[in-house]
């Protein structure tokens, strides 16, 4: 994504904020199932605590986009 020279400091903190739940998820799709190293709750719990949104739920309403 190309920034504007018009994005204000906010919309690209959001911006950020998307693409950084965007990435986590894509990178923890194939481990999901599995716990994290230092919990014992799976990538996916992770994904719900981190950002809010189940991570299936997440990955069906990106995939539509």
């Amino acid at each position: 994504m190309a920034t504007s020279t018009n994005e204000t400091e906010d919309e690209r903190e959001a911006r950020w904020a998307l693409e950084i739940k965007y990435h986590a998820a894509r990178t923890i799709w194939k481990v999901r199932h599995k716990k994290t190293p230092k919990d014992k709750h799976t990538w996916a719990q992770w994904f719900e605590r981190k950002f809010g949104e189940n991570l299936l739920s997440y990955a069906k309403r990106m995939k539509k986009d």
